[in-house]
């Protein structure tokens, strides 16, 4: 036996007549299902520290019925019960360490050594905190009160020993983990009895201990499960195959091998739970946003994984499409697997060149996806990497281990899809694009066109158009131009956009804030209160901004545009920002009033932008002149406080990190090319332009001056009093955030921002809330019905 000294070279082993190449493994691994195992308790814990905020009663309610339960049991086994699990407790640990010494096993022993410390430590650390200076309901949830004192809300012990347990868990110890099973739920049983641990503080002790395990694993890593090629050469040979040689075969992601035998040349690919979990995150994240009809099947486990490539080898090989023939699956102890298949010599299309792949490979690839495709089989991972082009010139597809049977026509037309991309990408867009319709047919191929984008391929197929991102403009703009026409219906891939998820986000959150702001206010005494003369003109004024928003869009736009037209785009903006954020809604409205008016789109967008602009450019001055006159009148002696100057550093601090990341330069530099070309020569014209530019100038102020006066009317309303400058600061500065947060009116996060602001004016809390539910209810919820109904008629005469 013969191996290299260097651990990055091959070794090539003889053992008896069989020889062994591959490089050396690992011998110690961080398991991917173990980070996501942390991420799942991460979450359950967050989960559990909202329900205790917003159902504290829940929780300790179950603790006290627990408690009762104390009553009506017999002291004698619960004393029993109690000293046994004590006495497990105490043991468990030592006896731990000893065995892991006699099995030689040090590493481990200081993993465990060290997962105990820290989980103890803290228990400790958590239970200081719920006992001082958490929130109120945290600390009613999760501390116990033994004797009329606090008890401890995290017990150490229990998390120590599941933290122990968590990282010798892949070890054959059965009896000890029976024991510290006893001893946890022992313990946990009778402390929940006594009152001496609440239901809160016990989940959390078991998921501190857990989550400290895992990340002692995830740091340390753990024994590899992974067969070498010796032990895979064994199990084959112990089967029936006479293997003389096994060649490690790195083509893809998996572990794969070519071996010699006398039966002829066999693919094993080996599967172990070392990768249990690969992916699942990514591929998660995935599936949120984009329709499962045209991803690959997920493999979260080795079983699943097994299962999952077996039998949609058997499918694609039974609809007559060309694949490795299976030939057994065999196991490798009880944690890997081995699947075995034919060896097909070749090449893969991907690692060919133009000259290398002829017509009639090509051809033969579009007939194995019409077999595919007559037969309802999806494979799901076509691509450059999986079309081999064997030593005869035959087309095989490898690795269908993502399809499935009885295939949604979106998948397989995804299959297709991905072909004509993998294709063009070595030959070219105009062969592969004659090829698949002398095959297939123009009306089939045509039924790709809408899959050619990249939501819809496979990750390997995006790595594959890194940089090359034309191929797919290419391949669409040629294959309507082949058929004549654009595709009847366009395919909706994505199930939400991620700006939708950070809205759907953004929503909840602000619909918790809202209702913590109502907790404090009575409605029938909001309404017994209110000066109604001041809510109306509050509303008026609320109005007066959306006349105020007409002019200021209007002095930007050069051509004769109807007044009325544009003020009713206005008004519905007032329905339309419950369902966006506000700045989406307000530029792709206006670009749409515009358009409908007859201005052309370039020009529209342009005029929307210098809007945009002129906003910015007036509101961020008058912030600054008002915080100065506001800060001079109502409070000439307070400084500036070193909070608020410490939130400016991180901002201007977060401002240059962000602008040292070169995609951010490369999106801030497109993003000024497109206003230098088209939004700032209207800005120029309007400059140039004294009654545009008076016109746009009095509409920005109209809009601006009429909320703040509604603001501050609101506040009048409900008998309220400040600053009439600082107030402007507050609405202004509101205002501002609410274009900024991506949620339907700045929902949540304005409410937030103008009470906050309101009370440092010398309001009272309850009076400042009330103030902004007023204003709120006057600027946001209002105007949602006339709104829609002009939103509504607008539509019907094609105005909007």
């Amino acid at each position: 036996m013969t191996e290299t000294t260097e651990a990055t070279r091959a070794r090539r082993v003889s053992t008896g007549k069989i020889v062994v190449e591959e490089p050396p493994l690992p011998r110690r691994t961080r398991r991917p299902i173990d980070g996501l195992r942390l991420v799942f308790v991460l979450v359950l814990m967050t989960a559990l520290a909202a329900l205790a905020v917003v159902a504290e009663r829940t929780l300790t309610g179950l603790t006290a019925d627990l408690a009762d339960v104390n009553r009506v049991v017999p002291s004698g086994p619960v004393d029993f019960i109690a000293l046994a699990s004590e006495l497990a407790s105490l043991i468990l640990p030592p006896a731990l360490v000893f065995i892991l010494m006699i099995r030689g096993r040090m590493r481990t022993t200081v993993e465990l050594l060290g997962a105990g410390a820290l989980a103890s430590v803290a228990a400790a650390l958590l239970s200081n905190w719920l006992a001082g200076p958490a929130p109120e309901r945290l600390h009613d949830t999760f501390v116990p009160v033994v004797d009329g004192f606090d008890g401890t809300a995290v017990p150490a012990m229990p998390t120590l020993l599941v933290a122990m347990m968590t990282v010798v868990s892949r070890l054959q110890l059965p009896r000890i983990r029976q024991v510290a099973a006893f001893a946890i739920a022992g313990s946990f049983a009778v402390w929940l009895f006594q009152g001496e641990v609440t239901v809160g503080g016990l989940l959390v002790s078991l998921g501190v201990g857990r989550a400290v395990g895992l990340l002692v694993r995830l740091v340390s890593g753990q024994p590899s499960l992974a067969p070498n090629g010796h032990k895979v050469a064994a199990v084959l040979r112990d089967n029936g195959y006479d293997v003389t040689s096994l060649r490690a075969d790195p083509v893809d992601k998996y572990r794969r091998y070519i071996a010699e035998s006398t039966q002829g040349s066999l693919g094993v690919l080996v599967l172990d739970r070392d990768n249990d979990g690969a992916g699942v995150v990514v591929r998660a994240a995935d599936q949120i946003r984009t329709r499962e009809e045209v991803l690959p099947r997920q493999m979260v486990t080795m079983r699943n994984a097994v299962n999952q490539i077996t039998l949609q080898a058997l499918a694609v090989s039974r609809a007559g499409a060309r694949t490795p023939k299976l030939r057994n699956v065999l196991r490798i102890g009880s944690d890997a697997a081995a699947i075995v298949y034919d060896h097909v010599p070749g090449t893969i299309l991907g690692k060919m060149t133009a000259d290398q792949v002829s017509d009639a490979m090509l051809e033969d690839l579009w007939r194995q996806l019409a077999r595919l495709r007559r037969n309802e089989v999806a494979h799901r991972r076509i691509s450059g990497r999986t079309i081999l082009i064997s030593e005869a010139g035959k087309v095989w597809l490898l690795d269908p281990s993502g399809g499935e049977v009885a295939a949604p026509d979106l998948a397989i037309r995804a299959d297709l899809a991905q072909a004509l991309v993998g294709c063009a990408l070595v030959v070219g867009v105009e062969r592969t694009i004659e090829t698949s319709i002398r095959v297939l047919g123009r009306d089939v191929v045509s039924t790709a066109i809408p899959l050619l984008q990249p939501v819809a391929l496979a990750r390997s197929t995006r790595l594959d158009l890194k940089g090359r991102r034309d191929i797919l403009s290419k391949l669409r703009d040629a294959l309507v131009g082949s058929i004549g026409h654009e595709p009847d219906q366009p395919v909706r891939l994505q199930r939400l956009r991620p700006l939708s998820l950070l809205t759907g986000v953004g929503v909840v959150f602000a619909v918790y804030l809202v209702g913590t702001q109502l907790s404090d206010v009575s409605l029938t005494q909001l309404w017994s209160q209110t000066d109604w003369r001041w809510l109306f003109v509050a509303i008026v004024l609320m109005f007066t901004s959306y006349i105020g928003a007409t002019f200021a869009l209007l002095g930007f736009v050069p051509e004769k545009v109807p007044f009325w037209r544009v003020l009713g785009g206005q008004v519905s903006l007032g329905f339309l920002r419950l369902f966006a954020p506000a700045t989406v809604g307000v530029v792709a409205i206006n670009i749409r009033v515009l358009t409908k008016a007859g201005v052309s789109a370039p020009l529209a967008a342009a005029s929307v932008a210098a809007n945009q602009v002129g906003n910015v450019a007036i509101t961020f001055p008058v912030i600054g002149i008002l915080g100065v006159v506001s800060g001079s009148a109502a409070a000439p002696d307070i400084d500036p406080s070193l909070n608020t100057l410490i939130i400016v550093l991180i901002v201007l601090a977060a401002a240059t990190v962000l602008a040292l990341i070169p995609s951010v330069r490369v999106r801030m530099r497109a993003l000024w090319s497109d206003f230098a070309e088209r939004g700032l020569p209207r800005l120029l014209d309007v400059l140039s332009n004294p009654r545009k530019l008076l016109v746009a100038l009095a509409g920005i102020v109209l809009q601006s001056a009429s909320l703040i006066f509604c603001f501050y009317t609101c506040l009048l309303a409900v008998g309220g009093a400040a600053n009439l400058a600082a107030m402007a600061v507050v609405q202004l500065v509101g205002n501002t955030l609410g274009m900024a947060v991506p949620t339907p009116g700045g929902l949540g996060a304005v409410e937030a921002a103008l009470t906050a602001g309101v009370t440092t004016l010398g309001v009272s809390a309850t009076t400042a809330v009330t103030a902004v539910l007023v204003f709120r209810i006057v600027s946001f919820w209002l105007p949602i019905a006339p709104g829609w109904v002009l939103w509504t008629w607008m539509q019907r005469r094609d105005l909007l």
